[in-house]
Formats: C-alpha cells, sequence, structure tokens
C-alpha cells in the first residue's frame, strides 16, 4: 500500500513537470503575440526576437529540470520496491521519499520561475502607446483631411454665363407710320452674393445644418447633399422675445427633423409670445430689364431657367425688340434660422463616420464640404411687367409705377402702361397668394405685396434663401457670377413730314435735304443722302407743299431764300435750319417783303 502511494506520488510529480512546461511555453506563446500587437517597425520586430530566444532558453531549462526530475523519482521508485523485497526499515525509507518530494517539489518551484510568472500581466489598452495614437489619428481623420483640402474659395463657386457671340448689331424695319430700329449690344454683369434664392422644390437639399458639396451644381440651386450619420445640432430663431425658447438641440439633423423642431419652435412663439410681440417684416426688391436668361440669374442670384415657366418671358420678342419686360423680385424676410458654427469639421459628423466614406459620397478638392449655415422664411414675389411699347423711356415708365409715383399727365408715361401686362407669382405665405396672377391693373399686384406681408400660423413662412458656410475654416460661401448678354432696344421713329408755306411779296426758293440710315444683313449702317425734288427752285406767292419723310430721317435741313432784286445781294437768306428732329409735322412759313422779309418755324426748334 505505501509502495502504491509512492508510485502515484511520483507519477504526479512528473505530471506537473510535464505541465508546467507546457504553460510556460503558453506564456511564452501569449507574449510574443501581444509583442506582435505592439509592434509597429523595425525596433518592436528585433526586441520580439530577442524575447523569443529569451523564452526558448527558459523552455530548455524547464524541460533539462523537469527530466532530472523524472529520472530522480524512477530511481526513488526502484529503491523503494528493492527495500520493500528485502524488509528494510519503512520509516527510514519513507522519511528518505518525502525529503525527495520535497525537494523536487521545490526545484518546480525555483525562484527563475516564480519571477517569469509574475510579470505576465493582463494588457491595458489605454496604456498602449500606439493604440492611443491610433484612436486619437482616427478621431481626427475629418479634421485632418478636410483641413488638407486645397481650393480658392473665390473660384470654386464661380461660374461664367453665357457667351454673347453671333448676333446682328442693328436691324430696321418699315412699320406703318413708323420705322423700327432694333439695336443689340454685349454687356456684361459680373455679381457676387451670399444669399442664394430658393426658387423651386429643394427644401431637402437647403435646410438649416445640410451639408452640401460646394461645385457647380450648387450655383446652379440644384446642390449635392452629404447624408450620412450626424452629431447634434443646434438651431436658432430670432424672432422676438423668445431668447432661450428660441433655441432647440436636434440630436439627428436630417430635413424632416430639423423641420420638425422648426415647427416646435413656431409653435412655442405662437402660443407663448405671439400676442406680446410684432414681427417687423424685412422687405427689400430688386428689379432689372430683361435681356436673357443667364442675365436674370445672375442680377437675382437663382436659377431663372426655373423661374421663367412661372413668369412666361417671351425672351425670343424681346431679342428681336418686339417686346420690353422688366422683372422685380420683392424679399419679404419673416424670420432667420440659423445654426451654431461648428469649432471643428468633424463636430458635425458621427464618431463612426470616417473621412473614406466622406470621398466615396464626393468630398474633394474641386467639391468642398459646406454647410447651411441660415437660412430666411419668408415670402418673395416676383412681378414681371411687359409691353410692346418701343419707347426709350420703358423703364422709367415701370419704375415710376413700381414707386407708387402719380403719373397722369405723363402721356408717354400713360401710352407706355396703356401696352402692358402684369405677371406675379408668390413663393410663400398663405394658400391663397400661391396662385399665379396676370393682369393689367397694376392695383391687384400691390395688393398682393402689402397683404400677408406679416407672419402669422394662417401665414407661414417659406424658405426664400439660405447661405451656406466652408466647413474647413467657417467662411461664408459667395457665389460669384459673371455672363454676358445682349442688351436689345428697340427704338420707333414715326414718320413725319415738313410744311413749306411762302406768302411775301418776292420770289423764293427752297432746299430741302436728309440722310436715310438703314442697316445691311450684317448689322452695318448705311446713309443715303436725299435731297427734295423741288429744291433751288423760283416759286411765286401763295405757295405751299408737304414733303413726306420716313422715320429714318436724319439730319434734316431745311434753307430758304428771298430775291430782293438788289445788284449786291440779288439772294438774300432768310431760313438756315440744320439737324431739325423729326416730327409728326412741321411748317416752315416766309412772308413780308424783299427789303423786310419774315420768318416762322411751328413748332419751333
Amino acid at each position: 500500500m505505501k509502495t502504491t502511494k509512492k508510485l502515484l506520488m511520483s507519477f504526479a510529480q512528473g505530471l506537473l513537470a510535464v505541465m508546467l512546461i507546457h504553460g510556460f511555453s503558453y506564456i511564452g506563446d501569449f507574449k510574443t503575440t501581444n509583442n506582435v500587437f505592439l509592434s509597429n517597425g523595425v525596433e518592436n520586430n528585433l526586441a520580439k526576437e530577442k524575447e523569443n530566444a529569451n523564452n526558448n532558453e527558459t523552455n530548455d531549462i524547464l524541460k533539462e529540470n523537469a527530466n532530472e526530475n523524472i529520472i530522480t523519482n524512477n530511481n526513488e521508485a526502484k529503491d523503494i520496491l528493492k527495500e520493500n523485497t528485502n524488509d528494510s526499515s519503512e520509516n527510514s525509507s519513507e522519511k528518505i521519499s518525502v525529503d525527495q518530494c520535497t525537494q523536487t517539489d521545490d526545484n518546480l518551484l525555483s525562484d527563475n520561475m516564480v519571477k517569469d510568472t509574475n510579470i505576465i500581466k493582463e494588457p491595458r489598452v489605454e496604456n498602449i502607446p500606439i493604440v492611443r495614437s491610433t484612436l486619437k489619428a482616427d478621431f481626427n481623420d475629418i479634421d485632418k483631411n478636410i483641413y488638407r483640402l486645397s481650393y480658392n474659395p473665390n473660384e470654386i463657386l464661380s461660374y461664367n454665363g453665357e457667351s454673347a457671340e453671333n448676333f446682328i448689331p442693328a436691324e430696321g424695319f418699315d412699320n406703318p407710320n413708323k420705322y423700327i430700329v432694333v439695336k443689340r449690344e454685349k454687356r456684361r454683369l459680373s455679381d457676387s452674393t451670399s444669399d442664394i434664392s430658393i426658387i423651386d422644390s429643394i427644401n431637402d437639399r437647403t435646410y438649416p445644418g445640410a451639408i452640401q458639396l460646394a461645385n457647380r451644381n450648387l450655383i446652379e440651386n440644384r446642390p449635392d447633399i452629404i447624408s450620412c450619420k450626424r452629431k447634434p445640432i443646434t438651431i436658432s430663431v430670432d424672432l422676438p422675445g423668445m431668447r432661450d425658447d428660441g433655441r432647440k438641440v436636434v440630436n439627428s439633423p436630417t430635413y424632416s427633423t430639423v423641420n420638425a423642431s422648426i415647427n416646435s419652435l413656431l409653435d412655442t412663439w405662437n402660443t407663448k409670445y405671439a400676442s406680446k410681440y410684432t414681427i417687423p417684416t424685412r422687405m427689400s426688391y430688386t428689379d432689372a430689364m430683361v435681356y436673357s436668361k443667364s442675365q436674370l440669374s445672375t442680377m437675382f442670384g437663382c436659377n431663372f431657367k426655373i423661374l421663367d415657366k412661372a413668369l412666361n418671358v417671351d425672351f425670343n420678342s424681346i431679342f428681336k425688340g418686339e417686346k420690353q419686360a422688366m422683372v422685380v423680385a420683392y424679399k419679404q424676410i419673416f424670420y432667420t434660422v440659423s445654426v451654431d458654427a461648428p469649432e471643428n469639421p468633424s463636430d458635425l459628423f458621427d464618431d463612426n463616420v470616417t473621412f473614406d466614406e466622406l470621398s466615396l459620397k464626393g468630398i474633394n478638392d474641386k467639391n468642398p464640404p459646406a454647410y447651411v449655415s441660415n437660412v430666411a422664411y419668408g415670402r418673395t414675389i416676383y412681378v414681371k411687367l411687359e409691353t410692346t411699347s418701343k419707347s426709350a423711356n420703358v423703364k422709367a415708365a415701370f419704375k415710376a409705377l413700381i414707386s407708387n409715383q402719380n403719373i397722369s399727365g405723363n402721356t408717354e408715361f400713360e401710352d407706355i402702361l396703356q401696352q402692358s401686362s402684369f405677371t406675379a407669382t408668390v413663393l410663400g405665405g398663405g394658400a391663397e397668394a400661391h396662385n399665379k396672377v396676370v393682369t393689367k391693373d397694376f392695383n391687384q399686384i400691390q395688393n398682393i405685396i402689402q397683404n400677408n406681408s406679416v407672419y402669422s400660423p394662417k401665414n407661414p413662412g417659406y424658405p426664400i434663401s439660405y447661405t451656406s458656410t466652408f466647413l474647413k475654416d467657417n467662411k461664408i460661401a459667395t457665389v460669384n457670377n459673371k455672363t454676358e448678354y445682349i442688351e436689345t432696344t428697340a427704338t420707333e421713329y414715326t414718320n413725319g413730314k415738313i410744311v413749306l408755306d411762302h406768302s411775301g411779296a418776292y420770289v423764293a426758293q427752297f432746299e430741302v435735304t436728309w440722310d436715310e440710315v438703314s442697316y445691311d444683313e450684317e448689322g452695318n449702317e448705311i446713309i443715303e443722302h436725299k435731297v427734295w425734288s423741288g429744291s433751288d427752285k423760283d416759286r411765286t406767292a401763295h405757295f405751299n407743299t408737304e414733303i413726306y419723310l420716313k422715320g429714318n430721317a436724319r439730319n434734316i435741313c431745311v434753307k430758304a431764300w428771298e430775291c430782293t432784286g438788289l445788284a449786291w445781294e440779288w439772294w438774300r437768306q432768310v431760313i438756315d435750319a440744320k439737324n431739325i428732329p423729326l416730327v409728326k409735322e412741321r411748317t416752315f412759313s416766309i412772308w413780308g417783303t424783299t427789303l423786310y422779309p419774315k420768318k416762322s418755324i411751328e413748332p419751333e426748334i
């Protein structure tokens, strides 16, 4: 029984030694694995190799100790068997065996082995420099790459519109009792604005906090947006009296959530502040004579191709000189919703969003990111004033009408407006104001402008313009538009006549000359000199005639002489009128005696 006990003890000691050998081998592999994870260069690889070598040496030592221990145990077992056979002293044998077992255990738990075991510690990620720096680099990935974007903010949103080429500079047309001259001249227009008008259904791309790409599509009022997971933003509305109630945090900014937050702010205003405050409507208007879509887009900071459908501007007739038109934009701002500016670009993106993801969505040097920093809500009323009048004072007549001047008694202005019609389209406000209005009575247009001009739940604000800000440096994104257009002016020249009347007591002569202006197929001016067929012929009293001139007559000259009968002054000049403007009728009369001739010109020159 004792012999079996000793054999089992020896077997257990051997098994313990083998387990320790495999345990230290696993520890070495674990340390090697962690060293590989922490390695970040050649130095760490060399350190790993050195450590592996040390571990191999340690394992060799452990194996040698274990083998020696197993051999010792086997010898002890043989001695014990011999002692049992010879009936030697059991107490002495047991004492020796116990001492040897104790000695073997002490060898297995040597100081070196304990020391090696104690150095194995559970790695802490926050204390590993390479992991900490990697996490920091990932956190700043968006900031670093957006700050590195290279672009010129003055050029990235620049747009050169239409180029005006291949046009006929002038044309002339004969109309009944009129001659019409259409002249065309190339004009250049440039404009810089950060207030981008909204004239179509792009609200889901221009809401406060929306992230856009600053590119050509933004200029043309059809911006590209970046959709991704977002961090919360803070929006505020500038309605009076709200203070802290006028701010709201939007946790996941999208068109729907931002719109819901704005409606919540407006509900707060309607229930708590509307009865205490009135909203001062900020109003402005811009007007421009119409020549081309590109010209109007530049003037009004919008894509006029879309607005043209509502106003139905006849650009073809305007180019031909058959019509003249003016467009007026009345902008009424009820309130503005703004977004708190981020300190860093990454403040707008969720922590899980990377710059690689943003790059795949289009962000690069040619398409830098911008965010909608504020949106103005209210109404915009676009009015088209159109006339068939060829008067050179059409613009002045329209401006007098817009400013509500009294034009009674000004027959030319009245004539222009009688040939005019007016079209208005309203963006924003109550539903009844959205309908297109076409009328010949401008008072109806003025009523639309004056009514519904203040915010109320029944007259809600519509997003009418917005401002974008570059995400890189929080600079305002300014749209720089340049375009060429053809300014067309049509001038009507009414046909006229000259009346010559002679009732004096002498023989008279008249001379009438003028130039007729026309244009060839390339628009070059052609001047043809004309002389009245009755010029320089003797006329006795009473003589009266009418000379009809076309509207293209220029440089009209009328001369008259009377015969004195004096040898030293046989012919005396009575009338010498040069460069006379053509009117419907002008009468030149002479009378009197040879020594005292008289004259009159009606109307006077």
